[in-house]
């Protein structure tokens, strides 16, 4: 929510004269968030937010006004826009869409609580299922294909370690089934700075620009890597346990579901991760605009990666001759899950020809051989290519 189409104080009085909020004493720009232009607004009457739309088409926003609508209506503590003299709840300003609503009590959460994040994932829930007779439809416009097609965008700014970690993700997530989980009306992007708490109530849900159609379970993904996190990205299990468990007090998970749950983590993880990339290496241009660190996001996906990845096996074949070296790596090998990354050490030289042609031909992957002195070590990934 920065500022990137300013707003002179003429130009409110201009505006809000057509909807019945008295006259503006004061008004200030916002900034957080990075989509669209935001103010606090103060009038005779009450306290406000006016946003400026700076890249939605009118068939968004009438979805996104609608769905703050319907929320409202079901009692979840959303914003709803205010309808001007003509009875119209989007208008015009510097030649940009523009919205009023009524500022919501409370402050953003900074060091979340396990108290407030298990209100959050209870909120998520309540959210997924008074939507569900929502009747409109709007793709998400930061889906798996839009996540691959920016992964290739940002691809040839990243240096080769942050490059690497992208190829594979890549890689990873062609292996997801989106569509076979269930599907609905979701907030996307549920971030500390979109809720506000009054005290111990969560007293308000904000910024509904991202709101679409997709997974349910992604949309508690993105929460959860936001609200249950440790400094260094790592997931905080007593935060996590109250998430998720209130979430799914109201809306229990499907078998489905819960598998593809540490899947969805990084999805999450990464969407971000490419978005703050993309910002950092193609700035847009604004009074106050807020630009966010992709490293945060980078460590969590790291995180979740390495929260799925199995432990390392190592082999040592050391004073072992053929086949024997071969033999001890294929006995380390059999009981083992598909991913898990092998190294063997090894002092005959024969065993850096023997090793990669076997495990070639059993589907594995050869991911190093190198030589230090007298010893030889061949490192290895199990169930084929990466």
């Amino acid at each position: 929510m920065s500022v990137y189409t300013p707003v002179s104080a003429a130009e409110l009085a201009a505006f809000l004269s057509d909807y019945p909020v008295g006259e503006c004493v004061g008004f200030a720009g916002i900034q957080a968030g990075i989509e669209n232009s935001n103010f606090f607004v103060s009038t005779t009457t009450g306290e406000y937010v006016l946003t400026l739309f700076e890249q939605h088409r009118p068939d968004a926003l009438h979805y996104f006004l609608a769905l703050l609508q319907h929320w409202a209506a079901a009692g979840i503590p959303v914003p709803a826009p205010l309808a001007n003299r003509h009875g119209e709840v989007l208008g015009t300003l510097n030649a940009k869409p523009a919205a009023l609503v009524a500022r919501l009590p409370g402050t953003h959460p900074q060091q979340t609580t396990p108290a407030q994040c298990a209100a959050i994932g209870a909120m998520l829930a309540r959210m997924h299922l008074a939507a569900r007779d929502f009747t409109l439809h709007r793709a998400s416009d930061r889906d798996h294909r839009w996540r691959m097609q920016m992964a290739h965008t940002v691809l040839p700014q990243l240096d080769a370690a942050d490059a690497e970690l992208l190829r594979a993700e890549i890689a990873f997530q062609q292996t997801i089934a989106f569509a076979e989980l269930p599907q609905g009306t979701i907030h996307a992007d549920l971030f500390r700075d979109n809720v506000l708490f009054d005290a111990e109530n969560l007293s308000g849900v904000l910024d509904v620009y991202f709101a679409c159609n997709d997974c349910l379970l992604y949309d508690l993904a993105v929460v959860v890597n936001d609200w249950c996190c440790q400094a260094d990205g790592s997931l905080d299990e007593t935060r996590l346990q109250a998430c998720v468990s209130h979430y799914q007090a109201l809306r229990p998970w499907e078998p489905q579901e819960q598998q593809a749950w540490p899947a969805l983590l990084r999805t999450a993880a990464l969407r971000f991760w490419l978005s703050r990339l993309y910002e950092q290496h193609n700035p847009r241009p604004g009074e106050l605009t807020l630009q966010k660190n992709p490293l945060e996001f980078r460590q969590k996906l790291q995180h979740r990666i390495a929260a799925m990845t199995p432990e390392a096996v190592h082999v040592n074949a050391r004073r072992l001759l053929c086949p024997l070296p071969v033999i001890r790596v294929q006995q380390a090998i059999e009981s083992l899950p598909a991913g898990t990354c092998v190294t063997a050490v090894c002092t005959d030289p024969g065993a850096l020809h023997d090793i990669p042609a076997w495990a070639r031909i059993h589907g594995h992957c050869v991911l190093e051989t190198r030589t230090e002195g007298r010893e030889y070590t061949i490192v290895l990934q199990t169930g084929g290519q990466p």
